[in-house]
């Protein structure tokens, strides 16, 4: 008996206690909960705004990349993708997310050790490329001039080639930076627990639509490894973002990366080819 009135006392004492905490602290509670749940749907719209950016230039590039004699239409989906990349990220970022423009512009600075570094991965990614030329797997490469000649007629660019390829280099590589870079593995970076997750999201995103190219001209394992490549180089230059809170460094790296292939695509299709 006395152990029922001990506990109905607890009880009661309990109540008063939490009548009087809620009378003190109920201005304070609901703004709490609220903080809460304005994190999480932050979180949410970042997973929102970025889920499609990780899908759509992979769904563009199967549409364009197996389009056979439809230059133009190619052409159209192409720039509709680039668009896309352009726009999006910045409606994502400033509209939806709300964040100030000082996100984009902190980004684009660029410093002698920064630059440093980006050549020097740039050079070694480049240098790679072109010494792959000198093993067997070269000849591999080679074989497939006729198709990348072919690849380059169905996209209509055969004629203008060579600023095709200065576009790609250049200016197509800062685009892929600010999108891929900034905009992809930054809202990642933000929202995910471990930053490795981030890095290994991003960099598969990014090689995703590059699988497509590599695996359309190289059958079978070596197409996936090359696709592969790309997905490391993509993590690498996600790492030199961070390292220095600027995708400039990243963006010179990819520009030299860029060149070398496009050099590689020019002497396929103006050299090896008319030789076969």
């Amino acid at each position: 008996m006395f152990c029922w009135g001990f506990i109905l006392l607890e009880i009661k004492v309990s109540f008063e206690l939490t009548r009087v905490q809620g009378f003190l602290f109920q201005p304070i509670v609901p703004r709490l909960v609220l903080v809460r749940v304005k994190k999480h749907s932050h979180q949410a719209i970042i997973y929102l705004v970025t889920l499609p950016a990780l899908v759509i230039p992979l769904l563009g590039s199967l549409i364009y990349f197996n389009l056979k004699d439809q230059s133009q239409l190619v052409q159209i989906i192409y720039g509709l993708v680039k668009v896309y990349t352009f726009l999006w990220p910045a409606l994502a970022v400033f509209v939806l997310l709300k964040l100030p423009w000082s996100h984009l512009r902190g980004y684009f600075r660029l410093d002698a050790k920064m630059a440093k570094e980006g050549a020097i991965c740039g050079f070694l990614m480049g240098s790679v490329i072109l010494l792959t030329l000198l093993t067997p797997w070269g000849d591999l490469v080679r074989n497939q001039a006729e198709m990348v000649r072919q690849k380059a007629a169905d996209m209509g660019i055969i004629r203008f080639f060579p600023v095709f390829a200065l576009f790609i280099s250049i200016g197509h590589s800062l685009l892929e930076e600010y999108y891929w870079r900034w905009f992809v593995f930054g809202q990642l970076h933000r929202c995910f627990p471990q930053a490795w997750m981030a890095h290994l999201t991003g960099a598969v995103g990014f090689a995703a639509h590059h699988f497509v190219v590599t695996t359309t001209f190289f059958a079978g394992p070596m197409g996936w490894f090359f696709g592969c490549c790309v997905g490391a180089a993509g993590a690498v230059w996600s790492w030199l973002m961070i390292r220095h809170q600027s995708i400039l460094g990243a963006w010179l790296a990819h520009m030299l990366v860029d060149l070398c292939l496009m050099g590689v695509g020019y002497w396929l299709i103006f050299f090896v080819a008319p030789a076969n």
